[in-house]
């Protein structure tokens, strides 16, 4: 027999123990004794099925989310939350969603209509704490056929009207005969529903405060029951009705024009 230079036989007896332990040691180490007759024989180092796994280049590594994700996708995710949160909270500065609860206003509006509010176009910044200064309004202040939306009151709950602006501080405002005249001369009002069918002794529009009526003159509770209405209640005006979608349109703001 020739043997290979790198292989020794040795003439010594097996010692079951002593191979029982060696093949211990070797298993441990991840090599596995072969079905050669031959002693001495070994195949040559395998590893596990976990290292297979572990160094198969067809394996899919999975990766954690964060990590798939990555920091830039966290960071552009953030960027995106706070644009939108700071969109939502300038809009709702900006403009408000009402719903019309009531007739009063007919036919301009009708119960279950949405209308969006400016918010800003009377708003008020108190400028008294410069010398000369008071209020100002960067947005100019309510103007006759202006439809706003102004807070009635707050007790015992919060209850918000809307409303045609018929005159401003200064001017003099009469219902009679079928017509509100306003300086002594009676409107030509065609966006209401009906004449009114009462009567209103003439009144002065105060300083800082504004005559409205509704555009359903008598199914309307306004300024010809409650009086005129301060101007630091006015919330805004509105500018758009929104559904139903059929009827969606900016809403108009005009007076009628005197009689001639």
């Amino acid at each position: 027999m020739t043997n290979d230079s790198n292989l020794t036989l040795s003439s010594e007896p097996l010692d079951p123990a002593g191979d029982e332990a060696a093949d211990d040691g070797v298993l441990s180490q991840g090599v596995v004794v072969s079905g050669f007759d031959a002693p001495g024989f070994l195949d040559p180092p395998l590893v596990s099925h976990r290292g297979l796994v572990d160094f198969d280049p067809w394996a899919v590594r999975r990766r954690s989310a964060l990590a798939t994700w990555g920091l830039r996708g966290l960071a552009e995710t953030l960027e995106v939350i706070a644009l939108a949160l700071i969109m939502f909270l300038g809009v709702r500065v900006v403009a408000h969603n009402y719903i019309v609860d009531g007739s009063s206003m007919a036919p301009t509006f009708q119960t279950s209509e949405l209308v969006i509010v400016n918010r800003l176009a009377y708003r008020e910044i108190d400028l008294s704490w410069l010398p000369g200064g008071g209020i100002f309004r960067p947005f100019g202040g309510p103007r006759p056929g202006d439809v706003v939306v102004f807070l009635y009151q707050q007790e015992p709950r919060e209850r918000d009207f809307i409303k045609r602006v018929i005159a401003l501080p200064g001017q003099t405002v009469e219902v009679r005969d079928g017509h509100v005249y306003v300086d002594n001369r009676p409107l030509d009002e065609p966006y209401i529903n009906a004449p009114p069918n009462y009567a209103m002794p003439k009144t002065l529009v105060p300083a800082d405060s504004v005559f409205v009526l509704g555009d359903n003159r008598n199914n309307s509770f306004d300024s010809h029951l409650f009086g005129v209405v301060p101007q630091s209640r006015l919330i805004g005006r509105a500018e758009l009705r929104y559904w139903p979608f059929p009827r969606f349109w900016r809403v108009d703001h005009h007076l009628g024009t005197p009689l001639s």
